[in-house]
């Protein structure tokens, strides 16, 4: 009786199962007649199921889906999943120096460090160090046999980071024979054009079997001014029709002027200035010229920076455009074998190996500085000395990019080592245990070309005659007076009082004019090394504890112990600040935890009227962390079958987020912040009345006078802090509900139907404040027992704000809720097999409150990085050796900013983007199949918002029409 019923439950399952949402076509009934009564462990349970349904909603990416998708790296087809959002991508990352080239995933769109990635099960290292999230370009395509998506949090299974959900890949186990693949995209118009070359070979005889995989992918470089709809980009400029308008109706204050690009007249290769309301530039041999631009934007309206910028690309101004960029290159090289050894029947062994090395290099414009420049410039032409001198301070501000020493280049150069093993088997005809146990670490250096030592260039460039040579000019820092040939000279701050030692002057005025000894001197290399370690050893065992009347109470039991490392050394001049931009303190962080978990699935209530089966799972974890102490995550779901057409299931749970090491132990860097103290008498006089009474108390309590007032030092000053991590953090705490139903009418064969409502409730977040809010939300509290006042220093004497520290703390929360609506349908026909599918999102709502402060609360539901529908539709068909895929993913129109209103700007709606893809494949012979798609098809380009053309956030496509061919051969 009871193998029928379990026989009965796969052939649910496998009716159910998210699975054929992306399962390849005409598998279906191949897999259910080779199916075997067997226990499997789905993603979000480690209890051993016989093929009933998943506690939890889970979505299902079969490898095959990967391939058909014309994708390389999986991480492209995760950003375009209605769930998920884009973490770190090639297209997000171009500017972000230490992370350019990383691919993070995105649950739900609450942070790719709230989004656990597993391996088999099994943790993953992270892909920068401090950071938990994992660089998805480690995991190689080929090895992929399905990923299995779990929204929802799963702590109580798997730990921290778990919150969004978990995205577990399922690698292949065995393979026997060889196969090579390679494939190819290029793109309608030039950059971006991607190379795939994959070779597995493998064996799966007697008792030991192995898979081996080598793989080599490139994703080239795009610029922007590689595609026509940033060469045709939205110009915004202030409204011209507010110069002189006294009429009653609302203008919005910023328009779109044109489509085109303009360049920034602020900066040129050559440096400028300008005098008497005329700029000025030098040709590429120092001789002084006018500036030439384009058409500049109406002038005259109130409040308006429009002249920074001209008309088009030619002139003397900086082509920003020349240095924008869409998409990181990225190469890697993947290694991966898995091999597995049975003992006997019962027990086997499997051992993971992982070598990747992943290559990828931001790029941005040469380095843009701002000084001033004397008339006395010994290397100014005489006509250009004449007209600074002829300026009220015989100087004037110059502008300069530094293009003659290059564009600056982010190189990461990243490698990863990883071996994982593990033993499983059965205790007994009811009971199995998995122990493993995984050592992971990443290199990850990082070099920059196109630097320059600050101070050296700010003294070279100071050059002056002395006494018939140039020289860098040593001045004078104070007032003083010396004798020299039985004479009194009187020094003023500032003048020149001899050559600095060590300098060699800089012609800057032109191009290429320096000399190779003052060029060698200023320019440089900088590099930062950084390391990640991970070991991870756990054990658990599954099975079944006794017989109740509606079927077998089941167990399964963990007990694991985690430890993770992470350090980085920036080279001597990063840490001394004497780079451009580039100031780098080492970190050297690590933490421990040990866990340990238990899960129950208990069925209650079976064979009875519109109860065919009801379950309730539950789950609880503790865990006990070097850093943030003990915490415990919990799970309770029931699962209802009130016939075989449908189930129904129900689940809340606790989860958290332990502090990453990079939040914990980020090293102090100085910064400097102008702001006002809330405690001056001034500033209480003007303060906004709803926390007047706060700040009262608080400077009273803090023993600050009432007529206080800061000096008038304090006040004219950039004030210097801190920006560091912060060791008194504590977890992240989130309670999540879900409750859907799986539909599989019996009297419609082959369709599907999954709807799950969800919400997130996530609070004492960890969030980051600027010096500035960190003294206005300490003042402003409720006392001063909060967790701002405690990152404020006073001088005991003074009274003064001697130090803040821009530290994350426990102090934002976050609501988000909505549906999530599964799809299938497939019938054969005389002509062939076709199928569709459907993965669709609604977002009912997204809150975010940084502070706990009522008025801080932010609603970004419909805006653009949270838009309120999200689909992917598929259409697959299938005859015979052919088969083609349609896929159709769409974004329901957004708006930049819910908080908009007329008067700011009149392009604040943006249009819905939808993207067709069409692949197809052929089996030439059993050996050989040919894949041939157009991705883009239609070549939608991102929406023409001035907030949305340029992509910078990898919400549409930038790449354009483009062509993938692939080929794969087996033997």
């Amino acid at each position: 009786m009871r193998t029928n019923k379990l026989t009965h439950a796969v052939r649910i399952t496998l009716m159910t199962s998210p699975l054929l949402l992306c399962a390849t076509p005409g598998t279906a009934a191949a897999e259910l007649e080779a199916q075997k009564v067997e226990r499997i462990e789905v993603t979000g349970s480690r209890i051993k199921r016989i093929g009933e349904l998943a506690p939890t909603p889970v979505t299902v990416i079969t490898g095959q889906t990967i391939v058909e998708s014309g994708v390389t790296n999986v991480a492209d087809l995760l950003h375009k999943l209605p769930g998920t959002s884009v973490g770190l991508a090639p297209e997000t990352t171009n500017n972000t120096i230490f992370a350019s080239g990383l691919n993070n995933t995105d649950l739900r769109g609450l942070g790719s460090n709230r989004t656990l990635v597993l391996v088999n099960g099994r943790r993953f290292i992270a892909g920068a160090p401090g950071s938990s999230a994992v660089d998805l370009n480690n995991i190689p395509t080929s090895m992929i046999e399905r990923m299995e998506i779990t929204t929802g949090g799963a702590s109580a299974i798997y730990g921290s980071d778990a919150i969004a959900g978990v995205v577990n890949i399922i690698t292949k186990k065995s393979f026997d024979g060889v196969e090579v693949d390679i494939s190819t995209v290029r793109t309608e118009q030039s950059g971006g054009e991607e190379e795939f070359a994959s070779f597995t070979f493998g064996s799966d005889v007697g008792k030991a079997s192995f898979i081996t995989n080598v793989n080599i992918s490139r994703q080239h470089q795009l610029r922007g001014d590689q595609r026509d709809f940033m060469l045709n980009g939205p110009i915004t400029i202030a409204n011209p029709a507010l110069v002189g308008y006294t009429g009653d109706d609302v203008l919005p204050g910023r328009v779109v002027w044109r489509t085109g690009t303009t360049s920034i007249r602020n900066w040129s290769k050559t440096g400028n200035f300008a005098v008497a309301g005329q700029r000025y530039t030098f040709d590429k041999d120092g001789n002084l010229k006018p500036f030439a631009e384009g058409e500049l934007p109406p002038a005259g309206i109130p409040g308006t920076t429009n002249q920074n910028n001209y008309l088009g690309r030619d002139g003397d101004g900086y082509d920003s455009i020349s240095h924008t960029y869409l998409r990181t290159p990225l190469k890697r090289l993947n290694f991966a074998t898995v091999a597995n050894y049975e003992f006997n029947q019962d027990h086997s062994m499997t051992v993971d190996v992982n070598f990747s090395r992943t290559r990828a290099y931001g790029e941005s414009s040469p380095a843009f500085l701002a000084f001033s420049v004397s008339g006395e410039n010994a290397f100014l032409p005489q006509d250009a000395r004449d007209l600074i001198n002829s300026t009220d301070n015989k100087s004037v501000n110059f502008n300069y990019l530094a293009a003659d020493f290059g564009n600056r280049v982010y190189d990461q150069d990243r490698t990863l080592a990883r071996v994982a093993v593990g033993f499983e088997g059965a205790i007994n005809d009811s009971w199995s245990y998995d122990a493993y146990l995984t050592t992971a670490r990443v290199q990850a250096d990082s070099t920059w070309y196109g630097e320059l030592y600050e101070q050296r260039f700010y003294d070279a460039i100071d050059a002056v005659n002395l006494n018939g040579n140039i020289v860098c000019a040593d001045r004078a820092a104070f007032d003083f007076s010396r004798e020299i040939d039985g004479e009194t000279v009187n020094y003023k701050k500032g003048d020149v009082v001899g050559a600095k030692a060590g300098c060699t002057p800089l012609n800057i005025f032109g191009q290429g004019l320096y000399s190779e000894e003052a060029y060698a001197a200023i320019s440089t290399d900088a590099s930062r090394r950084s390391s990640i370690g991970q070991t991870v050893v756990g054990a658990s065992v599954s099975g079944d504890i006794i017989e109740l009347p509606a079927g077998y109470m089941s167990a399964a039991f963990t007990a694991e112990y985690r430890d993770e490392r992470a350090s980085t050394l920036p080279d001597p001049a990063m840490r001394a600040g004497e780079l451009f931009g580039n100031r780098s303190e080492p970190l050297d962080g690590d933490f421990n935890v040990a866990e340990i978990s238990a899960e129950f699935s208990v069925p209650l209530v079976e064979g009875v009227y519109l109860v065919d089966q009801l379950t309730l799972d539950a789950a609880i974890r503790y865990m006990d962390y070097s850093t943030s102490g003990s915490d415990n995550a919990w799970k309770l779901g029931l699962n209802w079958a009130v016939n075989d057409d449908l189930r129904v299931r129900v689940g809340k749970s606790k989860s958290v987020r332990a502090p990453n090491i990079s939040e914990l132990y980020a090293p102090p860097g100085q910064t400097f912040r102008a702001f006002r103290d809330p405690c001056a008498a001034s500033e209480i006089a003007t303060a906004n009345a709803t926390y007047k009474a706060n700040i009262v108390a608080n400077c009273a309590a803090l023993g600050i006078p009432t007529d206080w007032e800061p000096s008038d030092t304090w006040k004219q000053s950039n004030n210097s802090g801190y920006i560091r991590g912060n060791e008194n953090l504590f977890n992240e705490t989130a309670h999540d509900i879900t409750v859907g139903f799986v539909y599989t009418p019996s009297y419609i064969d082959g369709l599907s139907i999954t709807v799950d409502y969800w919400k997130f409730d996530i609070n004492d977040m960890i969030q980051s404040f600027t010096g500035p809010d960190v003294v206005r939300y300490c003042h402003q509290g409720d006392s001063i027992n909060n967790l701002y006042c405690d990152l404020i220093e006073r001088n005991t004497d003074t009274f003064e704000i001697d130090n803040y520290f821009e530290s994350p703390i426990n102090s934002a929360s976050s609501r988000t809720s909505g549906v999530d609506i599964e799809a299938a349908y497939g019938f054969d026909s005389s002509i062939g097999k076709v199928d569709f599918r459907l993965i669709s999102t609604y977002l009912e709502k997204r809150e975010f409150n940084s502070t706990g402060v009522a008025e801080d609360l932010v609603v970004s539901t419909g805006e653009q990085g949270r838009p309120r529908w999200r689909h992917r539709f598929t259409t697959s068909y299938n005859y015979g050796d052919f088969s083609a895929v349609l896929t159709v993913t769409h974004r329901s129109s957004t708006v930049n900013d819910r908080e908009w209103t007329p008067s700011q700007n009149n392009y604040n709606d943006i249009a819905s983007y939808t993207q067709f893809d069409l692949t197809s494949r052929y089996n030439v012979t059993d050996d050989l199949q040919l894949r041939l798609g157009v991705l883009n098809m239609f070549d939608r380009v991102p929406p023409t918002s001035p907030f949305a053309f340029n992509n910078s956030n990898g919400y549409y496509d930038s790449l354009g029409r483009r062509l993938t061919v692939g080929v794969n051969y087996s033997f």
